[in-house]
């Protein structure tokens, strides 16, 4: 579904939900299904079409996420994760389908 419509994070977030992972469960588990995912889709049709600027932007807003997020690991509770988790699988949902409906 990533490859394909690029929403492979909603799915991946219901299933940690409904599987009943804990944050510390979900956070790795989504990490490697990323990663391998995203993996096959480079593989399949080539690294985006990005300038270099892009490319830099993209690699700081990681840097800046991944800190963000090891700043705030134990700090915030797993039922504030989860809400955060599934609002954004939802905005991503919504943006997908949005994105299908405004190309017809």
């Amino acid at each position: 579904m990533n490859a394909a419509a690029g929403v492979g994070g909603p799915p991946m977030s219901l299933y940690g939900v409904n599987a009943g992972w804990s944050m510390r469960e979900f956070v790795p588990n989504a990490q490697f299904y990323g990663v391998v995912v995203n993996v096959v889709s480079i593989a399949a049709g080539g690294l985006p079409g990005l300038d270099r600027g892009t490319w830099w932007a993209a690699g700081g807003a990681l840097v800046v996420g991944g800190l963000a997020g090891w700043g705030l690991s134990g700090r915030v509770p797993d039922r504030g994760l989860r809400g955060m988790v599934l609002g954004l699988a939802l905005v991503g949902g919504c943006v997908a389908v949005a994105k299908g409906l405004w190309g017809l």
